[in-house]
């Protein structure tokens, strides 16, 4: 099962490539605003390296957001025109889910999962997962309204991503709290392994490849009267 991910959303570009278990290929590109110029130089030079084509690709795995406007857009795009024309099956991963992935490989003991991420603006993309149930909701919100929201949980909570530095400092003590202040970056090989877990345990997974906005557009229309 030959993978390709992608990650152009969290204002950095990374992209791989595994079979399986096994990372065949990893590139990546820190500077920030750059996906649009090294995001195909990259998949092209991963491919090289893997010794692999496109025909080769049985699934391609891109995150949907959410991130920056400019670089979900980028990714998608890109993605799109990969499958067109391919018999490459697409998934769509979002930020929350794979947090939420990691952490929980490392966190087991919890009743409610917080994922924050960072939404700029001093505001974080939040997303809840709760343990007993297959509903998470997710919402814009500022630091003060997380850190509420989290004194005011009686129950087993954890909380990882992104966002989390930012809050850290205000909610270390919780007692029932756990906190995994790690994996704020995203990588694609991290998305390999995630589509790979959910394939192999037959998990569904998300094959619409259409962004996550949560924060509306800055850009907005007007509208003018003679």
């Amino acid at each position: 099962m030959k993978i390709l991910a992608l990650d152009t959303a969290n204002n950095s570009a990374s992209v791989a490539i595994s079979d399986g278990e096994k990372i065949l290929a990893y590139k990546e590109e820190l500077r920030p605003g750059m996906q649009a110029e090294t995001i195909m130089p990259m998949i092209e030079t991963a491919l090289e390296e893997a010794g692999l084509s496109y025909t080769s690709i049985d699934y391609l795995a891109v995150t949907n957001g959410p991130g920056s406007f400019t670089g979900i857009r980028i990714g998608l795009s890109v993605a799109k025109g990969i499958l067109f024309g391919t018999n490459i099956k697409g998934i769509a991963v979002s930020n929350f889910e794979l947090s939420y992935y990691r952490a929980t490989q490392q966190i087991k003991n919890y009743d409610k999962f917080y994922i924050f991420l960072n939404a700029y603006r001093g505001q974080l993309y939040t997303q809840i997962f709760d343990k007993n149930s297959d509903v998470s909701l997710s919402s814009l919100i500022n630091y003060d309204e997380a850190i509420n929201m989290l004194f005011s949980q009686e129950c087993s909570i954890a909380c990882a991503g992104s966002g989390l530095e930012f809050i850290f400092n205000y909610v270390q003590h919780l007692p029932n709290l756990s906190l995994l202040p790690r994996f704020a970056r995203v990588k694609a090989m991290h998305i390999c392994k995630y589509v790979y877990t959910k394939l192999l345990l037959k998990h569904s997974l998300n094959n619409i490849i259409h962004p996550l906005y949560i924060r509306p557009p800055d850009a907005k229309i007007k509208l003018f009267t003679t």
